[in-house]
């Protein structure tokens, strides 16, 4: 059995995400469904007595709540860092993380990616997904390019699959439009 190191394949081409162990057994034929944790919401108005707190870099860990790595880490599942590309288009400053359990083949993973973003980088990063067949449209101030047709392989409940988010300075990144929600960074 050849070794398949975990790889995340160019999302622009549609290209299956998947974590890989090295076990020599075959991959289970039932994953753990991991309950999709919500965001909190947060009140973000200062407070006067309380000291600013650094933000430092975004990490797997940080940029999506507690609560979801909580269930994600009791689940056993662990967090891959990688630079955020979209295509052949390195974001610098960002990161793409990619949830799963290691150990075991699987196409059972959640994935998020934050970036900083400028106007100009922004329009490369339409056209080339634009290019590629994925759909774009406007929603709360935002763009949201999404994948299309047979890129889309585990929809969320409204039907969407890959989807990024720019908006002013940022982009964000995950493998459903749903889970964009989960992504907090940087924090207010």
């Amino acid at each position: 059995m050849t070794c398949i190191r975990p790889i995340l394949a160019t999302v622009t081409l549609g290209a299956v995400l998947l974590v890989a162990g090295c076990t020599g057994e075959p991959a289970p034929t039932a994953s753990p469904t991991l309950p999709l944790v919500t965001p909190q919401n947060h009140d973000a108005s200062p407070r006067p007595d309380a000291s600013p707190t650094p933000v430092g870099d975004p990490t797997c860990e940080r940029i999506i709540p507690q609560t979801t790595v909580d269930a994600f880490t009791q689940a056993g599942w662990t967090s891959r860092q990688d630079p955020f590309y979209v295509g052949n288009i390195e974001l610098a400053g960002g990161i793409q993380c990619t949830w799963g359990d290691a150990t075991v083949a699987s196409d059972q993973v959640q994935v998020f990616g934050w970036a900083p973003i400028d106007a100009e980088t922004a329009g490369q990063v339409e056209k080339e997904l634009l290019d590629s067949g994925w759909k774009e449209f406007s929603e709360d101030g935002a763009v949201y390019l999404t994948a299309t047709g047979t890129m889309i392989m585990n929809p969320d409940d409204d039907g969407y699959g890959m989807t990024y988010r720019i908006t002013d300075g940022q982009i964000i990144f995950a493998d459903t439009k749903q889970g964009l929600l989960l992504i907090q960074w940087p924090p207010h």
